[in-house]
């Protein structure tokens, strides 16, 4: 009885465990037990739950990300007013708290440029005469990114899919952002394409504002806001006179004329 015990109860081989224990694990991993971590599964089931309940933001229809550049420039109102842009403008919060901190600050050109800028928003906000465009606030950010510019960029990447353009005057920040297949819409573009085409050669009118840096210059504008400079000049500011355009510079802002009295 005791040798039959002894059969009945004897330790199993190492083969016979080892066998065992591969066919727990495949069948467990067949189901799916065990092809995740238990951190990794409780990560993916908590990060499911919270994309689950929080919804994506609605951007519109059109949807353009406005940067601070633009506010402070104000052109953006009149080109809005016009009926030029349809969809929606968004204003990010910290797109607004870089224009209030202008606002506020000691130094009356910041002060100077900040003002008006949320005065821009307030009225692209309140406007009624373009019914396809308007403007919405939106509080998104990036906390880990620091610029406002590199987080304007990281959020029209972040919606690219939703087909948003950045809308911006600043130079260096549409370069910055076409390079990362952001879409950007740049007012400085829309208003090169807007300006009198002038070639050498061509008389003009102009009136002479304030004198130029060098060679007796006097400088004036054309009805675009485009800056000519006119070689001796300088006794004519504050009278029109007829010159000759004898060259044309370009620059990243846009164009730079260069005349003689005729």
């Amino acid at each position: 009885m005791s040798s039959m015990k002894s059969d009945v109860f004897a330790k199993p081989s190492e083969g016979f465990t080892q066998a065992l224990a591969r066919e727990i694990v495949r069948n467990l991993t067949s189901i799916g037990q065990f092809t995740v971590r238990p951190r990794q599964m409780a990560g993916r089931l908590f990060q499911r739950s919270e994309t689950k309940g929080k919804k994506p933001l609605e951007l519109g229809e059109h949807p353009l990300l406005v940067d601070t550049s633009v506010l402070i420039d104000g052109r953006i109102l009149p080109i809005v007013n016009s009926g030029f842009l349809t969809g929606t403008l968004l204003v990010p919060q910290f797109v607004l708290g870089e224009v209030q901190h202008l606002a506020d600050n000691s130094d009356s050109l910041r002060r100077a440029k900040g003002r008006p800028g949320l005065d821009v928003a307030g009225k692209l906000r309140s406007q009624k005469q373009n019914p396809f465009l308007r403007t919405k606030i939106i509080s998104e950010d990036v906390p880990d990114v620091a610029e406002v510019d590199h987080k304007l960029i990281e959020l029209a990447k972040r919606w690219r899919g939703q087909h948003v353009q950045l809308i911006t005057i600043d130079f260096n920040l549409a370069q910055l952002a076409r390079a990362q297949g952001v879409k950007v819409l740049s007012v400085v573009d829309l208003a090169s394409a807007l300006k009198i085409a002038i070639v050498p050669g061509e008389e003009l009118t102009v009136a002479i504002t304030h004198e130029g840096k060098e060679r007796q210059q006097g400088v004036g504008y054309l009805p675009d806001g485009t800056m000519i400079v006119v070689d001796e000049a300088k006794d004519k500011v504050g009278s029109s006179v007829v010159v000759v355009v004898t060259k044309i510079h370009q620059t990243a802002a846009g164009q730079l004329f260069f005349a003689r009295l005729k």
